[in-house]
């Protein structure tokens, strides 16, 4: 039986760890492969993207998400960077300070197939 392979890769983040304080608009990069805007990104804490902190009740209307990701109008993206924008909401969380948290991506939307995570997320 073969493996797939994932369409999309995450090679890094910059700036290498995302720090998000809440209420902040912070900008960041994918960095990686088979990127594009038909990719639903989402913060995790299982490297395997199990669970979507981002959005914990799994719904399509994006202005209820805790943790609000969307593409940077203002940058370009290629299918090999993606110039994204982080918001962490006041809701998000409590998490305990230890928590590891990953970048992680999807195909299409929020019920798509799980694609790849990078542990370089931490919530201010």
């Amino acid at each position: 039986m073969s493996t797939a392979t994932p369409k999309v890769t995450i090679k890094r983040l910059e700036p290498e760890t995302v720090v998000a304080p809440l209420l902040v608009r912070t900008p960041f990069k994918i960095m990686g492969s088979g990127l594009s805007n038909k990719l639903y990104i989402y913060i995790s804490t299982q490297p395997n993207g199990s669970d979507d902190v981002s959005n914990p009740n799994g719904v399509i209307d994006e202005t209820v998400y805790k943790i609000k990701i969307f593409r940077d109008s203002s940058a370009s993206s290629t299918d090999r960077i993606l110039s994204l924008i982080v918001k962490p909401e006041l809701d998000a969380g409590p998490f305990k300070p230890e928590t590891e948290f990953f970048v992680a991506i999807k195909l299409d939307d929020v019920n798509g197939k799980f694609e790849a995570a990078l542990k370089t997320f931490k919530l201010a």
